[in-house]
């Protein structure tokens, strides 16, 4: 197939990246009317009550439903979108407090160590940072804001400058790590920081992905090049695994020859989390202007049949119980690959559309805002799931599962939910619950996956 020229291909995803986000996506609605209540057409049975949704639409202000008997409650009705809109603002307020006096968002910490019954320890030191950065950032918090400026020096400092690309975690204070879910989630950052100047690129600069010296911002980007570099290293560690590396020690690159990630160096252990964050980071420069190589996109593509059973479900690792949310992961990798591969006029392959078709007709079965359905982590990573949703409803244009406007639906039971301090706390077994779980209850409300095309349809 021709591959059309570097100026029209990206062109044509900022164009559509501008004229095809949506409608209101800032406020957290998108191409719906969302102050309606659905109608309630399947309702039972997944923790969906119309009639109580009807009376918190109807409510008073203060509680989204607050009791009409009672004289000090304030007599002033919100719709759905005005309390959206105030759980993110909540939300955003408590996410900006949890911030630790350095900057930094602490690291994760795991009750044992991971497939293994001894007692766990603080991990990912860099990713809840970046996570949070990310989150602010995509809920319209400028980058000038004193908390993304102390959080991005704190990054600069203690991640960036002193960050050794080895498999090992190390403590606060040693050599910096870095892996998959972190390089991911810093990328992620840097693109959502640097957006709107990101958007600017009329020309993408085509020079080889594997150089010797980091590459350019694109022309006419006001990407500052020194972040454009740091993600660009970022970006070897993803899809090559080159970078700088501590004397002594060999790197064999992070994606598999399969297609899959996993924490850190290649192995047959993948996984379809580590992997979805991984192409969300591709993604992520791959809007900035970075030219991705096709063959990363099509070898995930593989990964991810070869994790789908057939009935369309997908675990987390293969041989094990299928989830919803790894479902949802599944059918968000492979609609992100086949988009990027269209972007860039490459051929995508044939069992693509199959692939994302049985993975969304799986989800229709198990759609339920509630909980997050499937054995693997006995249904916990709630709100993880939640945003895996988001994804594919923003990127697909998908209004519905199983007949339920799947944004309404969560929107609701993410503010019923939402604690009075403004945060969320996720069922997870890694910590921090309410830092991870705020910013997927957040990325969800606020519908932050800007889509370029639509892949597929309902």
């Amino acid at each position: 197939m021709k591959q059309p020229s570097p100026a029209f291909s990206w062109t044509f995803v900022i164009l559509a990246a501008l004229f095809l986000r949506p409608v209101a996506a800032q406020d957290g609605c998108s191409e719906i009317e969302v102050n309606e209540p659905p109608d309630s057409k399947g309702g039972k049975g997944d923790g969906y009550d119309p009639e109580e949704t009807k009376r918190k639409n109807e409510g008073l202000a203060g509680g989204g439903g607050a009791d009409e008997g009672d004289p000090d409650a304030p007599k002033v009705k919100m719709s759905l979108q005005e309390r959206i809109n105030e759980a993110i603002k909540r939300g955003v307020v408590w996410l900006k407090k949890a911030q630790h006096k350095d900057g930094s968002y602490g690291p994760c910490h795991g009750e044992r160590k991971y497939d293994s019954t001894e007692p766990g320890g603080d991990c990912y030191f860099s990713g809840p940072t970046s996570f949070s950065l990310y989150t602010l950032a995509k809920c319209g918090v400028k980058k000038s804001d004193p908390v993304m400026r102390k959080g991005y020096k704190w990054l600069n400092e203690n991640y960036r400058k002193t960050q050794i690309w080895t498999d090992a975690v190390k403590p606060a204070g040693a050599e910096g790590s870095m892996v998959t879910y972190e390089v991911a989630s810093l990328i992620m950052m840097l693109e959502a920081m640097h957006e709107e100047s990101a958007k600017l690129t009329g020309k993408q600069d085509m020079r080889k992905l594997e150089t010797d010296n980091p590459l350019q911002p694109p022309e006419r980007s006001r990407f500052p090049k020194e972040d454009w570099q740091w993600m660009h290293q970022g970006i070897l560690f993803l899809t090559s695994g080159k970078g700088p590396v501590k004397k002594g020690t060999t790197w064999n690159g992070c994606q598999n020859k399969t297609g899959g990630w996993r924490y850190g160096q290649a192995s047959g252990d993948q996984d379809m989390s580590a992997t979805q964050f991984a192409l969300l980071g591709l993604r992520a420069a791959s809007l900035a202007g970075y030219p991705v190589r096709p063959e990363v996109w099509t070898s995930a593509l593989n990964f991810v049949k070869s994790m789908q059973d057939p009935s369309g479900a997908s675990p987390y690792r293969k041989g094990e119980q299928w989830s919803a949310g790894m479902t949802a992961a599944a059918a968000a990798s492979a609609i992100i690959c086949k988009e990027q591969l269209e972007l860039s006029g490459q051929a995508v392959p044939a069992f693509t559309d199959e692939l994302i078709k049985n993975s969304l007709a799986h989800l229709d079965t198990l759609f339920d805002v509630t909980q997050n359905q499937g054995t693997h982590h006995g249904g916990s990573y709630h709100y993880y799931y939640l945003y895996g949703i988001e994804r594919i409803g923003d990127l697909t244009g998908r209004n519905e599962f199983n007949g339920k406007n799947w944004y309404v639906r969560g929107a609701e039971f993410l503010i019923a939910n939402q604690d009075v301090e403004g945060k969320w706390v996720d069922s997870s077994c890694m910590k921090p619950t309410d830092i991870l779980g705020t910013c997927f209850a957040l990325l969800f409300l606020k519908r932050a996956t800007v889509p370029t095309v639509t892949v597929t349809g309902n």
